[in-house]
């Protein structure tokens, strides 16, 4: 390891939270290869003016130069035959001056996936960002790079539903300048900076705790960057003077070292608005350096547990305790999938004890679960047993005796069309006559529940996979977890069942214990109800 990583990873241990990531457009330019924002607004000035007349209009501001911009882009969007189609599909949301131009730059962003940055120069570097250990991602990048770097964190677009938000500081990114999902959203031109700013002392307020008890890695920007620093600035003014130096020990800036310069770690001072901040600034070769200073020991608990927990948390404290609408549950962490419906109790030091319980139990429960036979199988069982070529189970005996505890239990998803076909029910209406009630409840969790893991994967389904067969998408998928996200995205006509069954079965144990195994479990039950459902 270099000197950098060596500092890096020292500090980053001195801190009780992993850090939060704050990441800028270079991280895009390196990764997906998007233009920086002067280039951005040259590509999509073709049609109107060179892009000069407007950078000298403004005399070289930006925002202000995309203000003019879009004044003239609007005008030759909502009358040139080459956008028809476009008009036809966005016109709705084109309700300002400046929204045409945000709906075609959205457009040409979201036609870049995280396949692209696997297959640009640097897509190596992305194979060590997996293991980077952190607990949240702060972002003015428009594209859904993050995202698909991250599926599992909860995404916050925009400053309005970040200040009007709950976020817990785990396991989520925060979108702060929009997202090509909104085009509203995006901040682009002056108008939308001015708001911004107006907004930021709040922005600044919502994140203070972020940037107090976490390191912040600053990636992808310039460390002159006058939006950054202002914000920085602007979380360094709601501080005392004793908290402000725990927040200037947080910062680190990561800069590539130019070329013949070697990597090192040193201090800087920044200045805004007669304010000043000092910060850490890495200088490295490569981000390998620095993903590698962020391997820490991954948690025994998934960030979105962890975050699906403290948001329960806030809602058992702030609601009214009367009763009335309380549910207790023991659940899997795993069979976890909305904050909708499960409320915690929490309890402390007690797993020592409870582990040591278990221990001398556990003879004895699985002597118990023998003698109990069907009854006492498990939901682990009934999924291993669904995608066998032949059942191992009897239908009747299992449908009787498993399912009632199983059709109690507060999981969503179990397989179980495959045994009611076994023992002739293949309706609605066999089902609702017959003496299975356990098996009336899992069917009825299920109806019009979603097997697709999460719907954000949706847009790079459509731009990678769509119009595949079950086989080719299997084929062309990065790895196994890549086809497990996107094969529930196809239509119920398009998939190969059997091929379906193959890859869950050849993958079962890659999956157990896995972070996607809620998504592979989701895999298994449509699996379950192409092959055998009615």
């Amino acid at each position: 390891m270099t000197e950098p990583t060596i500092a890096l990873k020292e500090m980053l241990e001195k801190h009780p939270a992993a850090p939060f990531l704050f990441v800028g457009s270079g991280f895009s330019r390196r990764y997906l290869g998007l233009e920086d924002w002067a280039g951005l607004l040259s590509r999509f000035c073709a049609p109107i003016r060179e892009f000069g007349y407007y950078s000298a209009k403004a005399n070289a501001d930006l925002p202000l130069a995309a203000s003019y911009m879009a004044q003239d882009y609007n005008e030759w969007w909502w009358s040139n035959p080459e956008t028809r189609e476009s008009r036809e599909k966005y016109a709705g949301v084109v309700t300002n001056e400046a929204d045409a131009l945000k709906v075609e730059i959205a457009r040409y962003i979201g036609s870049f996936s995280l396949e692209s940055a696997r297959d640009s120069e640097f897509g190596n570097e992305l194979a060590a960002f997996p293991d980077a250990s952190v607990d949240g991602v702060i972002t003015t990048n428009w594209d859904y790079l993050l995202e698909e770097l991250f599926p599992d964190f909860k995404v916050f677009v925009g400053q309005e539903e970040l200040l009007f938000s709950n976020p817990q500081a785990i396991g989520e990114i925060y979108k702060i300048h929009g997202s090509a999902a909104d085009p509203s959203s995006m901040i682009l031109t002056q108008e939308d900076y001015h708001q911004f700013a107006a907004k930021n002392p709040y922005l600044a307020a919502k994140l203070v705790t972020i940037f107090v008890e976490h390191p912040i890695i600053f990636m992808g920007y310039s460390i002159s960057d006058p939006h950054i620093q202002a914000l920085i600035t602007s979380i360094a003014r709601c501080l005392s003077q004793e908290k402000v130096d725990s927040f200037q020990q947080n910062l680190i800036f990561v800069q590539r070292t130019r070329d013949g310069e070697e990597p090192s770690i040193q201090k800087t001072t920044i200045q805004s608005e007669g304010f000043s901040v000092t910060m850490m600034v890495a200088r490295v070769a490569d981000y390998v350096q620095v993903y590698a200073a962020l391997e820490g020991t991954r948690r025994k608990m998934p960030a979105r547990i962890l975050r699906f927990f403290k948001e329960q948390m806030y809602e058992l404290v702030h609601t009214p305790q009367d009763g009335s609408n309380s549910k207790l549950a023991v659940i899997d962490y795993d069979e976890i999938d909305s904050a909708d419906d499960v409320e915690f109790v929490v309890g402390v030091g007690v797993a020592k004890r409870q582990q040591e319980f278990s221990e001398k139990t556990t003879q004895a429960v699985q002597t118990a679960l023998a003698k109990r036979g069907y009854s006492g199988l498990s939901a682990d069982e009934v999924f291993s047993d669904c995608i066998l070529e032949i059942s191992q189970f009897d239908a009747a005996n299992l449908l009787e005796s498993a399912f009632p505890l199983l059709g109690r239990s507060n999981r969503t998803f179990t397989p179980v069309y495959r045994y009611l076909e076994s023992v002739g029910i293949k309706s609605e209406d066999d089902l609702s006559a017959s003496k299975y009630e356990g098996a009336k409840k899992v069917v009825g969790k299920m109806r019009g529940a979603k097997y697709v893991y999460s719907s954000s994967y949706n847009a790079r389904f459509k731009k990678t996979f769509s119009g595949l067969t079950t086989s080719q998408i299997i084929a062309k998928a990065a790895d196994a977890k890549e086809a497990l996200l996107m094969l529930p995205f196809q239509t119920a006509e398009e998939v190969d069942v059997e091929v379906l069954r193959t890859f869950l079965a050849s993958k079962a144990e890659e999956f157990e214990g896995d972070t996607y195994r809620t998504a592979f479990r989701k895999l298994v039950c449509w699996y379950d109800k192409l092959k055998h459902g009615f």
